[in-house]
């Protein structure tokens, strides 16, 4: 078996999968998260670490009764959450998570990334805020002097996982290049940035590609965990990254996107974009020579899921998302205003107002309008012609959300026949350095659409026309 460990925000998710790639069984651990201040959010390393061995032995012994043939473990994972460690590899800080705000001030600060020519076309990032790992170092070298002057290493948090099954302090480039801190043609540290930053190069991990064998785990985490001390640790990748693999977009040309926590459309690319739009994240793939380009925003399934909690009967989403299927295109009328600050504000006015079918239809309509966007941006200026784009993410999940966007983007769009793609993108990995093939052909093998959805072409010109722009409507 492959054990993937999505190390997500709201929760961690263990998935074991055979070696022919089929989904065995998931466990999900909510780690414990702490916010001692407003703003703050954290995991104590001490915590992380027990979510990790719970999930594991969870997801392994579901009945009590351990099993050992695990042949890999890998991982798909959040991006600029990060751990300060001492010489020893003692945490002198908690994890803090990319969504914690104690450097909102210093996130202003790095915004023209002063001093730094050729910033974005190095690293791949547009601008720096204060979600970005390198805005909370600098207010922990401001606000802990105690801490910092102890640091001999930074862990993302995938590379503590890393440290702690095999003793290697290794980052992978797709998630290091988040960080803002990656020559990522290179795929490795650039230093202009860390000397800007004021960052010493010997704490920072070794930057290796996703796929990479670290060989067995530590003999102590496998008797702790009770796996064979044969298990190999993977390294995996981001978790948007392993979400594409998951769905089969692998080479240069094919598009995915997640409705999730986020919405995140992702093209695979065989260069980097001279010209990226404004708001592309471009970042390493899976092998050198390919790449990822990335747009990514606030207004997606976290919309319904607002809307859904406001609801006095809490219904399942798999019974609201049908009652968008009774309103016609448009929702009557009813528009979203994409611009507010959070879900709350721009759906309060219709709660227990509008019919439920009409609001539903209504977000779906306004994420997918969203992703049109983010697939503008991702064209720049290569021109991109897509035919189909893969779908995954909980929105993934209802056939009327995906007609929506099929019709909104006038694109086929595709799904996976069983859900976690990101899981699986991360098991991909891991089978295709196990068994010494292409992550394409791994892919092929593994991946397994169902029928796809057809843009509906009256709709098509429907929502052209809403849109106000005739070439709205990506057209292949």
């Amino acid at each position: 078996m492959i054990l993937a460990i999505d190390l997500g925000t709201t929760y961690f998710k263990f998935t074991l999968f055979s070696r022919r790639g089929e989904l065995l069984r998931t466990v999900r651990v909510t780690p414990a998260a702490r916010s001692p201040h407003a703003g703050w959010v954290e995991i104590p390393a001490e915590k992380f670490e027990a979510a990790i061995c719970k999930g594991i032995e969870q997801v392994l012994a579901p009945n009590g009764t351990r099993r050992a043939s695990v042949d890999a473990i890998v991982f798909a994972t959040q991006g600029n959450s990060f751990v300060l460690l001492d010489a020893e590899n003692r945490p002198l800080t908690p994890i803090i998570l990319w969504s914690d705000r104690r450097a909102t001030d210093v996130g202003a600060e790095l915004a023209p990334v002063a001093g730094l020519a050729d910033f974005s076309a190095t690293t791949g990032i547009p601008a720096l805020n204060e979600e970005f790992m390198v805005a909370k170092l600098q207010w922990l070298a401001r606000e802990q002097p105690h801490a910092w002057n102890q640091t001999a290493r930074v862990c993302l948090i995938s590379d503590y996982l890393t440290l702690l099954m095999t003793g290697r302090h290794v980052t992978e480039a797709g998630v290091a290049g988040l960080t803002g801190l990656v020559d990522i043609e290179q795929r490795d540290w650039w230093q202009p940035a860390l000397k800007r930053f004021g960052l010493n190069a010997q704490w920072l991990p070794q930057v290796v590609n996703a796929g990479t064998d670290l060989g067995n785990i530590l003999p102590k985490m496998a008797q702790r965990l009770g796996i064979d001390q044969a298990c190999r640790f993977i390294v995996g990748t981001l978790d948007q990254y392993a979400g594409a693999i998951g769905v089969g977009s692998v080479e240069p040309g094919m598009l995915s996107e997640t409705t999730g926590t986020v919405l995140a459309a992702v093209a695979c690319a065989a260069e980097l974009d001279d010209n990226p739009a404004p708001g592309v994240y471009q970042g390493p793939a899976y092998r050198n020579g390919l790449y990822w380009r990335m747009s990514f925003g606030s207004v997606s399934a976290n919309y319904l899921h607002w809307y859904r909690d406001q609801l006095p009967d809490l219904p399942e989403f798999d019974d609201l998302a049908p009652l968008a299927m009774s309103v016609a295109p448009g929702a009557d009328g009813l528009a979203i205003d994409r611009s507010s600050a959070t879900p709350a504000d721009a759906l309060a006015p219709y709660v227990d107002v509008q019919p439920r079918g009409k609001v539903v239809r209504a977000i779906m309509e306004t994420v997918a309008a969203a992703l049109r966007e983010h697939l503008q941006r991702l064209q720049g200026s290569s021109a991109a012609h897509w035919r189909e784009v893969r779908s995954a993410g909980g929105g993934s999940r209802s056939a009327i959300w995906l007609q929506i966007k099929a019709d909104v983007l006038n694109l086929v769009v595709s799904t996976t026949a069983y859900g976690e793609p990101t899981s699986l993108g991360a098991a991909i990995l891991a089978e295709a350095t196990l068994s010494n093939l292409p992550v394409a052909e791994v892919a092929q093998k593994w991946v397994r659409l169902q029928h796809p959805l057809l843009p509906i072409a009256d709709n098509v010109v429907q929502y052209a026309a809403m849109a106000n722009d005739a070439n709205a409507a990506l057209t292949p």
